[in-house]
């Protein structure tokens, strides 16, 4: 009698600390976020002796923004393009993290959002010097966002099976 007794009781504490809980969450205390992302298949680079890449994005907006102020994603997408190919700033053989790096900090600076996250996926090239037999490539996230974390596709290998 006394094991069922407690049960009851811890069952009980359970119970009421669970509604308690509950009734103490409301909307207004869950915050909102507003995020966008995009991304651009099979590039085919100048960068690092011609390679082919995916570029994800995905930013989120500034809180408080009017409907009028969400950024179109078509000027973000062009400023990350001029990143893509060979310039001055940044000749061909820059490395990844820098390229997703400054495409990362340029989006920040440049539209209304609190944060973004970049993730340049480079396809296996067995023509490159070095042989890259493997997806690679780095994630940016710079800001209030959580970091991107796109799997590389699935492609089979029709030499070895």
């Amino acid at each position: 009698m006394l094991y069922l007794s407690r049960i009851f009781l811890i069952s009980m504490f359970w119970v009421l600390t669970s509604l308690s809980f509950a009734e103490g969450v409301n909307s207004a205390a869950i915050p909102d976020h507003n995020y966008f992302q995009f991304q651009i298949q099979q590039y085919h680079t100048q960068r690092q002796n011609g390679q082919t890449l995916n570029v994800y994005v995905r930013y989120a907006l500034k809180d408080g923004l009017e409907r009028s102020q969400y950024p179109d994603y078509i000027p973000i997408r062009a400023a990350l393009l001029s990143y893509l190919e060979p310039s001055e700033e940044l000749p061909a053989d820059a490395y990844w993290e820098v390229i997703a790096e400054r495409i990362g900090n340029a989006l920040y600076e440049r539209f209304p959002i609190k944060g973004v996250s970049i993730q340049l996926l480079v396809f296996p090239n067995e023509q490159a010097q070095p042989y890259e037999p493997g997806f690679h490539g780095p994630i940016y996230t710079k800001g209030k966002i959580e970091p991107l974390n796109v799997n590389p596709p699935i492609v089979w290998d029709t030499v070895n099976g």
